[in-house]
This record gives C-alpha cells, sequence and structure tokens, in this order.
C-alpha cells in the first residue's frame, strides 16, 4: 500500500472517531435536555421564578407636620426624581442618530458638564461597562423638570426603546425653607425614611406609617412591574401631625432674634412664645453663629438650646426666690429691705452688685435686680448653712424636674441639694441669685409662665392633635397642676414687680408702646472647665405680655454678646419687646376692649323730652329694666347708672320745647295757643316768638 493509501485512511479513521464523538456527546446533550424538562422542570423554573420575580417592600407615604392652623404645611413628602439612562438599551442605529443632540440639551440643561464630557461618559458606559443605569445631571429634579427632560431626545422614545430612567425618590420638602427648623427637623440622611431630630424624630412612629410587602416582576429594560398577588400588604400612610407654631408668630420672633444675634456678634440666640392658658409653643427659634470658609458670618438653626442647653440662668432665678422670701416670711413689697453698698464679702469671696443701689424697699430689691438685697434678704429668713426649706420651696415650684417636653433631649434641671457632692456655705447665696443651677431656657419660660398663669403650673407642648386626611386620631392636651405653687396673694405680688422691673427698674429702657410687658432681666458670667469667665455673659428676659392680662409668655435668651452693653436689659429685653408689639398688632385678640357707650348713654344723651307712649317704645327697644309709668310729656335722666324718668310739666316756660321733636312741640304750643312754623327737620333747636300768638321753631 502506497504512503498515499497510508494517509487516505488515517484521516478516515479520524474522522470516524470525531464523528462518533460528536454524536455521542450530542445524545448526551438530548438525554440531559429531556432529563432537564421533566425531573427538573420545576426546580429550574423556581430558580427563574426568584430571579425574575421578587418580594419588594413597598414604602409608605410619611405624613405631613401642619402649623397650629391645620392648613400651613411644614414639612411634607414629595417626589422627586433622579435622572439616568441605560446606555446599553437603546439600538446601535437609534444611539448614533441622537446621542449627540441628547448630551447638548444634557449640558445646557444641567450645566455640569459639556456636551464633549456628557458624550463620552455615556459612550463609554456603553462600551466597556456593565451597568444598566448612569446617572446624569448631578441632582435631583421635581416632577415639572422631569415633564421636560421626557422630551429629550432617547429619553422621548421610551425607557424600552431609547434607555432613558427616572428614578423616583421620596425628598422630604419645608415649604417655608428653614423656618423652625430645629423644631420641626429633618429625616437622617442615610436612609432618608426616620426622623432625626425635632417633630420629625419625636412623632416618627406616628408619621412614617406602614411599609406594605410585594412581588414584582423584572421586565426588560431593568423594570420591576408589580403582579397583584393574594399576599400583597399594602402600605398605610403615615398621620399628619398638627403642631402648635404660629407661622406668623415664629416668623416674628425669627426675624427680631437675628436682627440682634447679627449687631450683637453674639454666639447664639434663643427665644420662645407659650401660650399661658394651654401651655402651646407659638414660636421656637435657635440661630447659632457659623464662620464659613470666606470669613463671612452667617446664623443658622443647627441646636435646639431652648430644650437641650442647660446653663446658670442668672437673675431670673431672682424670681424665685423672691417668692419663696415672700411665702417663708410673709413680706410686704414696701418693706425695707438693704442698704446696699454694691459689694459684700462671703466667705472670702465678693459678692456683688452692678454698682451701690442704696436704700431699697422688698420691691425695689426686685426692680433693681439687687445682688446685695436678695443676699440679705435669703441670709435673714433661710439663713446658708442648711438650705432644706428653700430647697424645699425651689421643688414645691417644680423646678427641680423637666417638663416632660414632647420633643426628645430636654435634660433634667440642677438644683442642688445638703446631699449634693459641690453643695457649699456659698451654695445657697449663689443660687439665690442664679447660679451654681441648671436650667433650660424653656423650664425657665415653664415657670414664669405659672407665674403668669395665677400660679398654676401648665407643661409645654409642641403637637396638640394627630390626624388622618380630616379626621382627628388623637389629641394631645398640656398636663396641668391641681394646685397652684403658691398663694394668690405672692403670685399678686411679683407679678406688680415684674411690672415695675419694665417701669422702674432694669428694663425701663423698654417700658414704650401700646402693649405693655412684665418680666425680668438676667446677665450670668458664663461658665467654662467649672470657672466663671469674666467678661463672657448669658444674657435674658424672661415674661408675659399684656401685663394685666398675660396671654402670652416669653423668653429671649442672647449668649456671648460682644459690645459695650452686655446685660440682658440692654440686649434681650429689646428683643422681647420687638415680639409683644408686633405680637400684639397681630393679634387684635389681646387687645384692649374698646369702651363702647352703653345704652344708658346714648339714651340720656339723645332722646330728649316726649310722650310717654314713645318713651315706653324706647325703653323697650333698649330692653331697660325700669319702663315710664307715667303719661303726657317725660324725659329720661341718668341717675347712678340707670334711667329714671321724669315728668315734664306742659305748663312751664317755653324753653322746655328744646331737644322736642316737632311731633311733641306742636301739640304742647298749640294747646297754649300758639301757632307754630318751623323750618329744618329732627329736634328743636331753637325757638323764636314771632308776634304775640306766633312762634317759630328751627330744627335740627
Amino acid at each position: 500500500m502506497s504512503a498515499k493509501s497510508i494517509i487516505k485512511e488515517q484521516i478516515k479513521d479520524r474522522s470516524r472517531w470525531t464523528f462518533l464523538s460528536i454524536a455521542i456527546i450530542a445524545i448526551l446533550i438530548f438525554i440531559k435536555i429531556i432529563y432537564l424538562q421533566t425531573s427538573k422542570r420545576k426546580e429550574l423554573l423556581s430558580k427563574v421564578a426568584e430571579i425574575q420575580r421578587r418580594e419588594r417592600t413597598i414604602k409608605a407615604t410619611r405624613g405631613n407636620i401642619f402649623a397650629s392652623d391645620g392648613k400651613s404645611l411644614l414639612a411634607t413628602s414629595v417626589p422627586k426624581y433622579r435622572v439616568g439612562i441605560d446606555p446599553k438599551q437603546a439600538k446601535i442605529t437609534l444611539y448614533d442618530k441622537h446621542i449627540d443632540s441628547l448630551c447638548l440639551r444634557l449640558s445646557n440643561y444641567f450645566g455640569d458638564m459639556s456636551a464633549k464630557e456628557y458624550k463620552e461618559l455615556i459612550t463609554t458606559t456603553r462600551n466597556r461597562s456593565k451597568a444598566r443605569f448612569l446617572p446624569l445631571g448631578g441632582r435631583l429634579v421635581d416632577h415639572q423638570e422631569k415633564l421636560i427632560i421626557e422630551k429629550f431626545p432617547l429619553f422621548r422614545e421610551g425607557s424600552l426603546k431609547g434607555g432613558g430612567k427616572f428614578e423616583k425618590i421620596e425628598n422630604r420638602f419645608m415649604p417655608f425653607n428653614n423656618m423652625a427648623m430645629r423644631t420641626i427637623g429633618k429625616l437622617d440622611r442615610e436612609t432618608n425614611s426616620k426622623g432625626e431630630f425635632g417633630i420629625e424624630a419625636s412623632f416618627d412612629n406616628y408619621l412614617s406609617g406602614k411599609d406594605g410587602k410585594g412581588f414584582y416582576e423584572r421586565i426588560a429594560g431593568g423594570v420591576w412591574k408589580p403582579i397583584d398577588t393574594e399576599t400583597d400588604v399594602d402600605s398605610e400612610p403615615g398621620l399628619d401631625v398638627i403642631s402648635t407654631i404660629d407661622v406668623n408668630f415664629q416668623d416674628i420672633v425669627e426675624n427680631a432674634l437675628r436682627k440682634q444675634v447679627f449687631a450683637t456678634s453674639a454666639k447664639y440666640g434663643s427665644a420662645v412664645v407659650m401660650e399661658v392658658a394651654t401651655g402651646e409653643i407659638k414660636a421656637m427659634a435657635n440661630l447659632s453663629r457659623k464662620e464659613l470658609p470666606d470669613g463671612e458670618v452667617v446664623y443658622i438653626e443647627d441646636l435646639n438650646y431652648a430644650v437641650k442647653e442647660g446653663t446658670d440662668p442668672g437673675s431670673t432665678f431672682k424670681l424665685a426666690s423672691m417668692i419663696a422670701l415672700i411665702e417663708k416670711a410673709n413680706l410686704s413689697e414696701n418693706t425695707h429691705a438693704v442698704d446696699c453698698t454694691g459689694k459684700i464679702i462671703h466667705n472670702g469671696l465678693d459678692f456683688t452688685c452692678s454698682h451701690a443701689h442704696g436704700p431699697l424697699t422688698v420691691k425695689e430689691v426686685f426692680e433693681q435686680s439687687c445682688n446685695v438685697g436678695i443676699y440679705e434678704l435669703m441670709k435673714r429668713y433661710f439663713g446658708f448653712s442648711n438650705g432644706d426649706d428653700y430647697i424645699e420651696y425651689l421643688k414645691q415650684f417644680r423646678l427641680d424636674r423637666p417638663t416632660g417636653f414632647q420633643l426628645k433631649g430636654e435634660p433634667s434641671p440642677l438644683i442642688k441639694s445638703k446631699k449634693s457632692s459641690t453643695f457649699s456655705n456659698t451654695t445657697i447665696p449663689w443660687m439665690s441669685i442664679g447660679y451654681e443651677s441648671r436650667m433650660t431656657p424653656l423650664q425657665m419660660l415653664s415657670f414664669y409662665n405659672t407665674v403668669a398663669n395665677d400660679g398654676y403650673w401648665v407643661q409645654p407642648i409642641i403637637v396638640k392633635e394627630t390626624r388622618m386626611a380630616d379626621k382627628v386620631i388623637e389629641k394631645f392636651e398640656a398636663n396641668r397642676a391641681e394646685n397652684a405653687i403658691c398663694t394668690d396673694r405672692s403670685i399678686k405680688m411679683v407679678r406688680r414687680m415684674m411690672k415695675g422691673v419694665v417701669e422702674n427698674g432694669t428694663a425701663k429702657n423698654v417700658n414704650v408702646g401700646i402693649c405693655k410687658i412684665a418680666g425680668k432681666t438676667g446677665t450670668s458670667q458664663k461658665r467654662s472647665d467649672g470657672i466663671y469667665k469674666a467678661g463672657k455673659y448669658y444674657t435674658s428676659f424672661i415674661g408675659y405680655f399684656p401685663a394685666d392680662q398675660p396671654t402670652y409668655s416669653c423668653i429671649v435668651v442672647i449668649d456671648e454678646p460682644q459690645g459695650s452693653n452686655v446685660y440682658g436689659g440692654d440686649v434681650s429685653a429689646p428683643v422681647f419687646r420687638q415680639i409683644a408689639d408686633k405680637i400684639f398688632a397681630y393679634d387684635v385678640n389681646i387687645h384692649p376692649k374698646m369702651l363702647v357707650k352703653s345704652d344708658v348713654q346714648k339714651i340720656t344723651k339723645y332722646a330728649a323730652i316726649g310722650e310717654a307712649d314713645d318713651q315706653r317704645s324706647i325703653a323697650e327697644g333698649f330692653k331697660f329694666t325700669q319702663a315710664p309709668s307715667q303719661t303726657g310729656l317725660i324725659k329720661p335722666v341718668r341717675k347712678n347708672g340707670s334711667i329714671k324718668w321724669e315728668q315734664v310739666s306742659q305748663k312751664g316756660e317755653l324753653s322746655a320745647v328744646i331737644g322736642m321733636t316737632l311731633k311733641d312741640a306742636l301739640p304742647l304750643l298749640e294747646n297754649r295757643g300758639y301757632r307754630v312754623r318751623h323750618t329744618g327737620i329732627g329736634k328743636v333747636k331753637e325757638y323764636a316768638i314771632v308776634s304775640r300768638n306766633t312762634i317759630s321753631l328751627t330744627l335740627n
């Protein structure tokens, strides 16, 4: 056999083995297919279902936060969209046709990248990445912007053909921007679903609702389509929360506070307005100083100082000391209290006033905020070695416990006792003037509000109810103390003193305007690392308005003001005055009632002599208890605030016709033989005898 034949046979043998191997593999594949389509069918289908079908969380719609009117939105959820594109979805011909115009439109609309950069980004992702969603624009867009972008090239083809996509994201929106931001609150940045602080956090269980569960099927383009199944659990939307905040009050308070913290370059400022009778917080503002990298100074809400920041209250605490003194010693406000020399020495430490006040009564000690006066009164009636009685009074005034405010984060106040590790023989005198203690602005305001409320404590609240649509689900009312913190005599006395602070004392610079205010100034040195620092002050003014009929209580705090005038009367009191005046102008319900002339005044001024029948009709119309019983001509006379009726003699002087109507004057004159001429209308103003038997009347 030739070499050629041998090679040919070898090729045939190899071909046979190759065909045989292919046949065997084909048979095995066929057998495998049959096996998979029979024995493994259910298992494989379930795996496909797991990949193509998935249970997903259906997010609940978060409830809204409203102002006190139940209409003004303070926080709500609105949909935002992340713009993106699946760069692989569009066919090459459609992609090449529209990519340039799309990139140009994106560049012009968002302005974050050039058209060339957009094209390079999208094309590179299309060719080299497996990503099926490429974010575009660098920010979220609202619904109106979404409608515009939907008309862009590729986007207008739809997501399945052009690849344009919008990822819906619930976004928390505050219609009044950052107004009362620390009070209303925000959502946490990580999940954007839970409240981080403020009402959003404290009432998260009400606002968040309940998420649902549902099955979704993945279709072309990576889109998940909901599948209706019996196992789906619908989401439950969150409840709406109705706060006590009045947006007009809040605007007034924030503007007044912002002006002063800027003017004094303060570290921070805080102000709260509370309704005396209900405990409702109508406004709460907190502004902190921040210096931007470029050196610009701004004030923002980054901490709720009113609720969380406890510090020495300063001279505003003297209100508690004064009530305790009055209760303990039955003091009279005009009793001589002290001859203030401006300074005394207590255990080797200076106990000073701003200046020597001279002789002062009890009332004047409070009005002038005399430290020496409080010291002498405390020493005389309580003593400094023990102080148990004084501490018991402070507990009776509820100054040793938190208010139970609805927002999280309120610390307990610090009121020392003999059991305190830092209690010493200097504690009582210094505590009596507002040192060696710790109170938040809200806790101090709550105490002053108690005084304004005739001695009855009312819990401050910031949320009054929850609703589902228009249906009230739950109401929140302030807790109230059944008993007054002290006697009515003490309350009335210190309220006169608080008016005196404004009229004659440390806040007389704000004794202006129509709305009368009452309160107390406070200035305390700041403490750092347990040491009081000279030149750093915490200033405040706490009080209520109108002074005679308190409707609102208010506290203003300015921390570390800069300048020559750094006392509470110079820094915080003017802000209080501005707030009181503007709220007074806005809320007409607290205006003094206009003195309307009574019916008695009207009838005696405008009614005159007349027939008894007519006068009875007038009396019935005005519902006078005493109607005239006489006949003939009578006239009303005012006696002791009521109407009396007197008979008018028809034989008297002609001057009796003055003030009569023509109807009454005519028969009277004609019965006496006169012919009557008259001009004008109304009542007889004057008369003149024209001749022996003729008289002329002028009516007006």
